[in-house]
């Protein structure tokens, strides 16, 4: 064969992707004309395509001494240079072309200045660009991502605007504009715009993946599982999808679901740190402290270290029972792959553990300030809450309840009891007492009552309920009931929602006969306590993100309680986390007695009550499984100092239930 006929092989299995037959070919034209451009030019392309860019990137030298020196040869081997890392001579190679009549040229040259990290310089080469050729749709979008880099986010905007009027199918636009969005805390925006790439792109599961973490991050769960669904069919060898579905199936509190995404992770990729990690989470907080020490264990099997597997080594440390190694362990932890909030609270939590106090306010300072940043802290009303609450305050009045329908009929199955308090008064711990009576049923925190609230609208809709209407509310609390946590036969079933509270019209209206247990604790340890919590920031716990917007809400929502307390007959019993903590069995009986219960010793054990419970949704995952200990009584009086601003409006409620700031 004659070097044309080779050469002519060679770009026909080149031009069908058999790059091996184009590659021989071109060899063996080469081994005929060792100095012809043409076939350099093809070698080092073909090489480059194959992997082999140091092998390229020589053809192309070659290609460039012996006559080749064109613009694409210039462009292939800066290319296959910048895939080296070779930025220098990358940037020679530009330099040294005919850049000024190439267009092509000056792109590949601000992408080298990107890859050196000279940004602005980069921002600089593709604004010259778009000046000298506006229609050229790359050039627009590399000025975007160069723009969006050194943070102008409204001329990244703007840029990637351009882009898409020239080119409105592309979804690398569509996905680059959600990008800014979101680094401009315009979530919402960004999910509009990562949809519509996504329907642009439907086979894109790099593209599902993003749009479904977005997704979740600001509580759209059910949309971002979709979207992840749709890439794990795609892709079902990325264990990311995984992670991430599992992260979203965690945020709707179905941890099976989430186990079973992380199993699949760590299945599509033994050596997934990632899925080490959160698996290894969801087994602490779960209590499954045995098979967290498996899992550490099959990770070291594999080889695996690192920060993510030292936070696993803290978190058994510390349910072991050495509190200071576990903090030396994850104090200066770093890994992407960790939540910056919940290493500080677990941080926060061990040095309160060991009276740190100075240390221990910093974590939860950090905290708190990686929630208000995260995508949903960055989107809510703080205030908003209590505005509500005051808006509920206003509306409950003598005369108001005065004008309510006649009583309802009663209800064909027995009134639930409804455990109420601000958060973390102690809840968990009593509704883990209340659970080891065998006549009990405790809801954990299901919301039927505020879900019923919510469709329910304007307080003002409870006044003009007849008695059919409660009726068919009371049937919709039950079938709800049924479907989600279905009581056994005879029991009593105990509602247990703390910020159920602020309902106490609803829920009189349906069960005027129901029990009220309100969990109480001195309001300083309860606003503290709120504080050191990782809580989801909602527009009710985003309160919690600073001490004094606590004491707001806190003295908002008692001053509420009270006035539901002189306008409605409610039957309430109220239980002091204090009286439990120093002596259960003589705290809880009065409530037993209370709810018609008779007394049985074994509510005491509510250690292994927890145990078996198995998964408990609410922050006190962990001391529930601990003996009941007295250190968190009083506990506010160690961060006096950084509580003192709020005193004052917390004062009067200290007053009113019995405690003291002494």
């Amino acid at each position: 064969m004659t070097v044309t006929e080779r050469m002519r092989a060679a770009y026909a299995a080149y031009a069908k992707g058999d790059f091996a037959t184009a590659k021989a070919q071109g060899e063996a034209a080469l081994s005929a004309q060792p100095t012809n451009p043409t076939v350099l030019q093809l070698l080092g392309v073909v090489s480059c395509q194959t992997g082999a860019q140091r092998q390229g990137a020589d053809y192309l030298r070659r290609a460039l001494v012996h006559g080749g020196d064109t613009s694409d040869n210039r462009i292939n081997l800066a290319r296959a240079l910048l895939d080296l890392g070779e930025t220098d001579e990358a940037a020679r190679v530009c330099a040294e072309g005919d850049v000024a009549g190439s267009p092509e040229l000056q792109a590949m040259q601000a992408q080298i200045l990107k890859a050196q990290g000279r940004t602005t310089e980069a921002s600089w080469a593709y604004e010259k660009l778009v000046s000298e050729n506006p229609n050229d749709f790359n050039a627009w979008n590399n000025l975007g991502n160069a723009r969006h880099e050194v943070g102008d986010l409204e001329g990244a905007l703007q840029a990637f605007q351009h882009a898409r009027q020239l080119d409105p199918q592309s979804s690398l636009v569509h996905t680059n504009m959600g990008r800014v969005l979101i680094s401009m805390d315009r979530y919402e925006e960004a999910c509009l715009l990562l949809e519509k790439a996504a329907l642009l792109s439907p086979k894109d599961p790099a593209l599902l993946l993003e749009l479904g973490r977005t997704l979740t991050s600001i509580n759209h769960v059910e949309g971002g599982l979709r979207a992840l669904g749709e890439a794990a069919r795609l892709d079902p060898s990325d264990p990311k999808i995984f992670l991430a579905i599992a992260v979203a199936f965690l945020d709707l509190e179905n941890n099976a679901q989430a186990e079973k995404a992380l199993r699949f992770a760590l299945n599509a990729d033994p050596r997934f740190v990632p899925g080490y990690l959160n698996l290894g989470i969801l087994f602490e907080k779960a209590n499954r402290t045995d098979e967290l020490r498996t899992l550490i264990a099959a990770a070291e099997a594999q080889g695996l270290a690192g920060d993510e597997i030292d936070y696993l080594r803290a978190l058994l440390l510390s349910r072991d029972g050495d509190r200071a190694g576990a903090l030396d362990l994850v104090r200066d932890l770093f890994s992407p792959a960790i939540n910056p909030s919940i290493k500080a609270q677990f941080a926060g939590q061990l040095a309160d553990r060991l009276d740190r106090t100075e240390e221990a306010i910093r974590f939860y300072e950090d905290m708190n300030a990686a929630q208000a940043q995260s995508p949903m802290g960055v989107g809510v009303d703080r205030s908003a809450y209590q505005r509500a609450i005051a808006a509920l305050d206003a509306q409950t009045t003598a005369a108001w309840f005065a004008e309510w329908a006649a009583p309802p009929q009663p209800a064909d199955r027995p009134a639930p009891a409804f455990l109420v308090g601000f958060p973390r008064s102690g809840t968990t711990l009593l509704d883990t007492i209340l659970m080891g009576h065998s006549d009990t049923h405790v809801l954990e925190e299901l919301p039927i009552i505020e879900n019923m609230a919510q469709s329910l609208g304007d307080l003002d809709n409870i006044r003009t309920l007849d008695a059919a209407a409660v009726g068919d509310l009371r049937a919709q609390y039950f079938a709800e009931l049924d479907k989600r946590a279905p009581a056994p036969a005879g029991s009593l079933v105990i509602d247990k929602n703390p910020l159920s509270m602020i309902r106490m019209p609803l829920i009189h209206r349906l069960f005027p006969d129901a029990k009220i247990i309100l969990a109480m604790r001195h309001p300083c340890d309860v606003v503290l306590s709120c504080y050191m919590q990782n809580f989801k920031p909602t527009e009710a716990m985003a309160s919690f993100l600073d001490l004094a917007n606590a004491s707001r809400t806190y003295d908002r929502i008692f001053h509420y309680w009270e006035t539901c307390r002189a306008v409605l007959p409610l039957d309430v019993q109220m239980l002091r986390y204090e009286a439990m903590v120093a002596d259960a069995g003589a705290a809880t009986r009065p409530l037993f007695d209370f709810l018609g219960l008779g007394w049985q010793d074994a509510v005491l054990d509510h250690q292994k009550t927890a145990a078996e419970r198995g998964f408990i949704r609410t922050p006190s995952y962990a001391q529930v499984m601990e003996p009941i200990y007295a250190s968190a009584s009083g506990r506010w009086k160690r961060y006096e100092a950084q509580m003192r601003e709020i005193l004052p409006i917390l004062a009067p409620w200290v007053e009113r239930y019995g405690y003291s700031l002494d």
